[in-house]
């Protein structure tokens, strides 16, 4: 059988690519190269034609889009590491959008194996919204949810919950962490605040235990997180431990992955006073790494597995 190659779309110096890169290397039966998407401004490397797509691989030399088997698109559209010298807005707008859209052009053009996942699908599944109502359609406990600008309906729905309220961004930034919290009389009293942007409102799920589970198509890796917080992301490490799902979660959980057209995602949920846990969001391209080292639970051996599968099977499949 012909060996199977895979390409990881992603940020410079990013572990997970790098350290799924090393174990594909150790294991000799598929070839994985490192795209790195925020520095094509310079580099020379991409070049497409009506004959080929030519893209340079870190560490040197080049390869042909059209010979991939699997493309792991990570992070497939970031900006660009532009020389400090090049100030203008619209020169900066202009090398960015160019290298994500001849990048992107590329790949739709002439990639005909298998995607994890498919760019379009990533970028409708990182939309809470669509999320949310996935996770509904696919029988999962769900969160009573507001999305609004309104502050009159944002009252109404704060006074109709019995509990807590939470907010948290609709999409939030890549410059600084936007942590969920919870809704209190003086943030009902800043009308003008409310109005700015939509955000989103939920009934809060009480309770210290939170659930992360990473899905690789349909097998799930999951661990218990309990933290004092609200949102355990403002103060790691936090007391991580190895969990297990139970077969209706289980089953949800690919559910939504299969509805939102995704083959990978990571879940956070969290487990009601009954135990049963709670749909909260996905990542598609989630970080998993750092849930390896604080709970032990072995996520590289699958992950290298599962994109070692999914490599030798498209290379079978696209190149017989």
């Amino acid at each position: 059988m012909r060996q199977g190659h895979l390409a990881i779309l992603t940020e410079s110096a990013d572990l997970h690519a790098l350290l799924i890169q090393r174990v594909l290397h150790d294991r000799g039966r598929v070839a994985c190269d490192v795209i790195e998407t925020d520095s094509l401004c310079g580099d020379g490397g991409l070049s497409w034609s009506d004959t080929r797509s030519r893209l340079a691989v870190k560490g040197g030399g080049s390869l042909d889009v059209g010979d991939l088997d699997v493309v792991w698109w990570r992070r497939g559209s970031n900006v660009q590491k532009i020389p400090p010298d090049i100030t203008d807005r619209a020169d900066v707008e202009v090398i960015n959008n160019d290298c994500r859209t001849a990048l992107a052009g590329a790949f739709w053009n002439d990639f005909h194996g298998t995607w994890v996942s498919d760019p379009h699908a990533t970028a409708m599944a990182e939309n809470k919204l669509v999320q949310l109502r996935a996770a509904q359609a696919a029988g999962l406990p769900v969160p009573r949810t507001l999305v609004s600008q309104d502050p009159e309906e944002i009252r109404i729905f704060c006074r109709s919950v019995d509990g807590d309220v939470i907010v948290k961004s609709v999409r939030g930034c890549s410059s600084a962490p936007v942590f969920t919290r919870k809704v209190t009389d003086a943030h009902l009293r800043e009308e003008a605040s409310m109005r700015l942007a939509p955000a989103i409102y939920q009934e809060c799920i009480p309770g210290q235990e939170h659930l992360r589970a990473l899905v690789l198509g349909d097998e799930i890796h999951a661990v218990s997180i309990h933290s004092e917080d609200l949102d355990w992301r403002g103060r790691l490490p936090g007391e991580f431990r190895i969990a297990q799902v139970d077969d209706t979660t289980r089953s949800g959980l690919v559910d939504v992955l299969r509805r939102l057209r995704l083959r990978m995602g990571v879940i956070d949920m969290k487990p009601n006073s009954n135990g049963v846990p709670v749909w909260l969001e996905i990542n598609p391209q989630g970080q998993f790494l750092f849930m390896q080292a604080l709970s032990g639970l072995d996520l590289v051996t699958p992950s290298v597995t599962y994109f070692e599968r999914e490599a030798l099977s498209a290379a079978h499949r696209v190149h017989p």
